[in-house]
């Protein structure tokens, strides 16, 4: 990056003083820097070793460093001069990090075809993603959403058929639940992140409220204040509270573990989770979504869904080169190695028919809930939804917020007023 940190310049004086290049980097190129989870540092490496093979004329020294996606765009907002070159992000962050100027745009250039690519290449979901005001700035990389795991230990669907059991949210609930392995305390029965917009929004968009519009992307169009965002609102109260015993609201990590360890039923927790806390467990099974009974009508839990995608940095000072890159690690290939190796969903159209991919029991599963899944709106005022949605799930959960009409309406109006404001 354009920016030299002392720590930098001190290792670039010690090269000099002893007359040598040593680990600084090539003589010409400089440093590109890319960003990876903790988790998938040893795939990224690999990957970044194999693209350095392939590419002997590129000049720059590639480095990779630990920067989780999430994060991503409050550590460029920053300082985007020593943010990394090409940079991992959800897509959702797209839309304010482009307005804020801090990302590259894609192009076609005269020896290569990013644009095109990106666009024939990949699901047509994450390239909508990809792009803001009619210009891509993404590389497309994974799809995401989350999917209802459970244990056999709990509830064993080998001894009976438990597809409609398992299939609502209210029977999950109702059940008589077992001991949890060597104490006295009752095992929960169903539990998701309360707190966290990514899964509050599944009651909402069940019973057909919309955020920011049909496609997401009027900030006028919230309506989780109507009729039947009230009814959710409500139902909410009456079984999603940490009172209840029989519901649990906690990280999507700690819920998983919990399913694992036999001391809750069922969570809804993201398709990563498979393979980072359920990899090689027998008594853990997923399927999709479960059902919700709102007055006497089921209506099937909608997820979230959103894709990861590899950005360019605007203050990259290596901008041919971090695309170069950030195309090689987002390619078929290398999206068929995060299939198989860290059980995320690709991108790319040939590798979602990859027999690996098709015939994986897991991936069935997660490609049947993105088909029901609200993509996460891309614009920019979808950032401040994150911490309004927190406060008011945590509202209804820890019973801060009554359960009677007028308090569930006044809460609901407010949540819609603090979105409607734009940045």
């Amino acid at each position: 990056m354009k920016k030299i940190t002392k720590i930098a310049a001190f290792a670039l004086g010690a090269c000099m003083a002893l007359g040598t290049l040593c680990a600084c980097g090539k003589e010409d190129g400089g440093v590109v820097v890319v960003w990876g989870g903790a988790e998938d540092q040893t795939l990224l490496k690999q990957i970044v070793e194999e693209f350095k093979a392939a590419n002997p004329d590129v000049t720059e020294n590639i480095r990779v460093e630990v920067q989780d996606a999430w994060d991503a765009q409050s550590v460029v907002t920053k300082d985007p001069e020593v943010a990394a070159d090409v940079i991992l992000i959800p897509h959702d962050q797209v839309g304010i990090m482009a307005q804020s100027g801090l990302l590259s745009e894609i192009r076609d250039g005269t020896s290569a075809t990013f644009a095109t690519d990106i666009k024939n290449n990949n699901d047509p979901a994450t390239v909508q993603q990809a792009t803001y005001n009619g210009k891509l700035y993404g590389f497309p990389l994974t799809m995401d959403t989350y999917i209802m795991y459970y244990t056999t230990d709990i509830f064993n669907d080998e001894k009976q058929d438990l597809s409609e059991f398992l299939g609502s949210v209210d029977a999950m609930l109702a059940a008589d639940m077992p001991n949890i392995p060597g104490s006295k305390e009752t095992a929960t029965a169903f539990g998701f992140r309360m707190e966290d917009g990514f899964y509050f929004n599944m009651g909402f968009f069940a019973m057909g409220c919309t955020l920011f519009g049909k496609n997401g992307d009027d900030v006028n169009a919230c309506n989780w204040n109507n009729e039947n965002g009230l009814k959710f609102m409500r139902y909410a109260a009456q079984n999603f509270r940490q009172s209840g015993k029989k519901f649990k609201s906690d990280d999507a990590k700690n819920l998983a573990t919990a399913v694992l360890n036999n001391r809750l039923g069922a969570c809804i927790s993201g398709g990563w989770e498979m393979q980072d806390t359920f990899k090689g467990a027998k008594n853990v099974k997923y399927r999709t979504l479960p059902s919700i009974n709102v007055e006497g009508t089921d209506y099937p839990l909608i997820s979230f869904s959103n894709s990861k995608q590899y950005v360019i940095n605007n203050m990259s000072e290596h901008k041919a080169t971090a695309s170069r890159l950030a195309a090689f690690i987002t390619s078929e290939q290398n999206q068929l190695r995060y299939a198989e190796e860290r059980g995320y969903y690709p991108s790319n159209t040939n590798a979602q028919q990859n027999t690996a991919v098709m015939d994986d029991p897991f991936f069935k599963v997660i490609r049947e809930q993105l088909n029901m899944s609200v993509p996460v709106p891309i614009i920019p005022e979808i950032s401040r939804y994150w911490e309004a949605a927190k406060s008011l799930g945590g509202s209804v959960y820890n019973g801060s917020l009554a359960g009677d009409d007028e308090s569930l309406q006044a809460a609901l109006d407010k949540f819609v007023d603090d979105l409607k404001s734009t940045i």
